[in-house]
C-alpha cells in the first residue's frame, strides 16, 4: 500500500508540473503578449525593438540653464507609443526636477496627468547622452497613444511649474 501511495504522490507531482510548465508562456511569446495596446503602458523604451522610430514629434524645448525636454514616439507591434525624456547636465541639481507623460482621449473625458512620473537622474531610468560629456536623460516609460488619444510630455521643476510639449 505505502508503494502505491508513493507512485500516486510522484504520478500526481509530475502531472502537476506538467501542467504547470504548459501554462507558463516562453519568454518571448510572454513578452509579445505583455507589449499589446494598454499592456505595454509602463515598459522601458529603451529594451523595446522599434519598427518606426522612435523620434521627437516635439522637442526638445529649452527650460532654462542646462534643461530641455521632449516627447519620444515610436511604433511596436503595429502600434504606437510615446514617453517623455529630460536632458541636464549632472550636477545641476537635476533630481529637483520632475518628467512625465499627460494623456488624454481626444475629447478630454479621459485624462491621466502624471504617467511614469521620474526625478532626473532616477535610477534605471536615466543615461548618458552618446557624445555628451556631462550630459544625460531621464526617461518615463511608454505609454500606448492610439488613434483616439492625445499625448504631451511634461516637466515640472523645482519651483513647481509645469511646462508641456503640445499635444501629439
Amino acid at each position: 500500500m505505502r508503494f502505491r501511495s508513493r507512485i500516486g504522490v510522484m504520478f500526481g507531482a509530475l502531472l502537476s508540473s506538467l501542467a504547470l510548465a504548459l501554462m507558463i508562456p516562453s519568454s518571448a511569446s510572454a513578452a509579445a503578449l505583455a507589449c499589446d495596446n494598454f499592456g505595454c503602458d509602463g515598459h522601458d523604451p529603451n529594451i523595446q525593438t522599434w519598427q518606426t522610430g522612435p523620434v521627437s514629434p516635439y522637442g526638445p524645448y529649452q527650460l532654462g540653464g542646462s534643461f530641455l525636454y521632449e516627447l519620444r514616439w515610436g511604433q511596436t507591434d503595429g502600434d504606437q507609443y510615446s514617453w517623455a525624456r529630460l536632458h541636464y547636465i549632472s550636477g545641476s541639481n537635476e533630481g529637483d526636477w520632475t518628467v512625465y507623460v499627460q494623456r488624454c482621449t481626444k475629447d478630454q473625458s479621459t485624462c491621466y496627468w502624471r504617467l511614469g512620473a521620474k526625478s532626473g537622474g532616477a535610477s534605471g531610468w536615466t543615461a548618458k547622452i552618446p557624445g555628451g560629456t556631462n550630459y544625460y536623460w531621464t526617461r518615463t516609460p511608454m505609454y500606448y497613444n492610439p488613434s483616439t488619444h492625445m499625448m504631451r510630455a511634461c516637466v515640472e521643476d523645482p519651483s513647481g511649474k509645469q511646462s508641456c510639449t503640445p499635444w501629439y
